[in-house]
């Protein structure tokens, strides 16, 4: 029976002696000095990490591709196409 009262006691213990450091400076009190504030912005994580293609290109060349092909109605239809059926060894049935 000591040992878990010994557990408990060495625990309050170390709880009682842990400086505070989580321990908010008082809002209320004018001689505080205010915690610095810290941006991190989401999206320099995103633009450092992402490959060297994925940079924007020259838009003029890009609509003029959308142009040639048939525009955004092509790609419209592509979407909706049916899958093709895919012809194996088996003939594609089951």
């Amino acid at each position: 029976m000591s040992r878990p009262l010994t557990a408990v006691g060495a625990l309050i213990a170390c709880a009682a002696a842990w400086p505070p450091v989580f321990a908010a400076a008082d809002p209320a009190d004018p001689g505080t000095a205010p915690r610095a504030l810290v941006h991190r912005s989401t999206l320099a994580a995103r633009a450092a990490s992402a490959p060297p293609e994925t940079a924007p290109g020259d838009w003029r060349a890009a609509n003029e591709r959308v142009r040639a092909v048939g525009g955004w109605r092509t790609y419209l239809r592509e979407a909706h196409a049916p899958e093709p059926v895919a012809s194996g060894a088996d003939g594609g049935t089951r």
